[in-house]
């Protein structure tokens, strides 16, 4: 078992958390002082808009050079699946999506498209359009999705405040891409009925939660940092509390993409409910935390105690100087 401080060590030089501080010195370039009718930007992991009686939601996101080249299809399915969780974390239902491919070998560009379009099936989002680039000398494949949602179900990163309780939702059902150590699928066995019921999930749970987010790149721990952040916060967290499948080694699951996994938080006298809300559906939840004033996310650890992140100097380029 891994101690306290390796585990924070390790946590912290994941390539996942590393890659996050960049966000801050573009986002601050491209960030505006003011666009009518925008509800949430930057921290978010989708951009909010109000249309009418509804809020539209958009986001993009690419696939790292280096898992395109292990599993070219994987990387097309995880375009999609990425961002399908980008919006079911804002308590949104997603729409339609488009992509840009830059791929120059035809049989390479084919199983990245047939990775996209089980993914598009499976989770039941067409794609509408798109640019191609088959001449280029590198490969990439990124996806921009539309989805939408109302007030009353829009759940931001932003939102968490101090004696909030912080919950992991996570579903265990599932297994490692081969190849791929930090790839927790569990989508992909899963009938397409089964997955579209999980994406509908968050749009129902969002009136009970404070804040939200899928836990991506970062690891579960990382995905909760990036929350913190947002909501100028900070946190104390158990980790032993954190729901894991048995025979899965603790490192290796904290820093892992979840299929399907997030981290919420609700006022406490709603967690039960919000518990309750998870399990029905078939998706382990646990409380294992407090939301703090303190700025800083600690860890519980075999005893111990260790700060993970301190948001007076680390930063995953969350921060909300401004709200829209």
């Amino acid at each position: 078992m891994i101690d306290a401080d390796k585990l924070v060590e390790a946590i912290r030089a994941y390539r996942g958390v590393v890659r996050k501080s960049a966000i801050s010195s573009v986002a601050s370039r491209l960030l505006p002082l003011y666009a009518k009718g925008v509800i949430a930007t930057h921290g978010e992991d989708a951009a909010a808009m109000e249309f009418g009686s509804e809020v539209l939601l958009m986001a993009a996101d690419g696939i790292r050079p280096d898992l395109i080249q292990k599993n070219p299809r994987w990387a097309g399915y995880c375009a999609v699946l990425v961002n399908v969780n980008d919006i079911s974390a804002m308590g949104g239902l997603p729409m339609a999506a488009v992509n840009v491919l830059s791929c120059s070998d035809a049989a390479k560009r084919r199983k990245i498209v047939d990775g996209m379009r089980s993914a598009c099936d499976k989770f039941g989002v067409p794609m509408v359009g798109g640019h191609l680039h088959p001449d280029t000398i590198y490969d990439a494949i990124d996806v921009a999705i539309l989805g939408r949602t109302d007030r009353e179900h829009l759940l931001l990163s932003s939102g968490a405040k101090a004696g909030d309780s912080i919950i992991f939702a996570m579903d265990l059902v599932g297994r490692f891409t081969r190849g791929l150590r930090y790839s927790w699928d569990t989508t992909s066995m899963k009938t397409s009925l089964e997955v579209q019921k999980l994406v509908r999930l968050m749009h129902r749970m969002a009136p009970m939660l404070s804040s939200g987010k899928d836990i991506s790149n970062p690891g579960s721990l990382g995905t909760l940092g990036m929350l913190l952040e947002s909501s100028s916060c900070g946190a104390e967290v158990d980790v032993s509390l954190i729901p894991r499948p048995r025979n899965v080694d603790l490192l290796q699951w904290l820093l892992a993409y979840q299929g399907f996994g997030f981290v919420v938080t609700c006022e406490p006298s709603k967690a039960r409910s919000v518990l309750n809300g998870f399990k029905r559906a078939g998706v382990q939840g646990a409380r294992c935390g407090v939301v703090t004033s303190s700025q800083r996310l600690d860890l519980i650890h075999q005893g111990e105690s260790r700060t993970l992140f301190d948001f007076g100097t680390d930063t995953f380029g969350c921060s909300t100087p401004q709200k829209l």
